[in-house]
């Protein structure tokens, strides 16, 4: 370091070669998916598919939302859209599933699923089915439309590609988020009221 001669820091501690190799694969497979999102997923018929799903939900989800739990309904859909863009960054990074397409080459790879749909659909439920019962029933119902029909759907349309995932390892997790969430959500709008009172 020619900053500081006098401190005699090991070169270790200044570069790290294994990370300096980790940047340099990270920042060739960056230009990499740049070149194919310019010069292949934004000429696409499937790009608008992820558009469309990226914008008619919140179209939709703004006129049927109900008022009076307006901001309860939109921290359900902002925790589920946390935890569902966790387990497909999980997914991603251990190679069990992937997406040959983006709508923005710096976005998630699956943005308009993660942050619109799964969460606008999750959230439909929520408001619809107010007791514990109904919900878990729509929502094991959904999850069997989301992994049985529309994942394959997906794959087909090829927006999802399975690597070592199955259809089947996804149901009991697109049962167990709305579930985890919902009672998340309870308990920030129970100790929100109790703050108030």
């Amino acid at each position: 370091m020619k900053m500081f001669p006098n401190l005699h820091i090991p070169p270790k501690l200044l570069t790290d070669p294994g990370f300096s190799r980790v940047l340099e694969l990270n920042f060739q497979a960056h230009r990499a998916q740049l070149a194919n999102w310019l010069y292949d997923d934004l000429h696409k018929w499937t790009w608008w598919l992820n558009l469309t799903a990226a914008i008619l939900p919140i179209i939709i989800l703004w006129k049927v939302i109900d008022r009076k739990r307006f901001l309860q309904i939109l921290v359900f859909g902002f925790l589920t859209a946390m935890i569902s863009t966790f387990f497909d960054s999980l997914g991603i990074a251990l190679m069990l599933w992937d997406y040959p397409d983006r709508l923005l080459p710096i976005s998630s790879r699956l943005f308009p699923i993660d942050f619109v749909a799964l969460p606008f659909l999750y959230i439909l439920v929520y408001q619809y089915y107010l007791n514990w019962k109904d919900f878990v029933i729509a929502n094991i119902i959904l999850a069997a439309v989301l992994s049985f029909v529309l994942e394959p759907i997906l794959v087909w349309l090829n927006l999802y590609e399975l690597i070592t995932w199955r259809y089947y390892y996804s149901f009991p997790i697109y049962i167990v988020i709305p579930i985890v969430v919902r009672w998340l959500t309870s308990k920030l709008v129970n100790q929100d009221l109790n703050y108030r009172t």
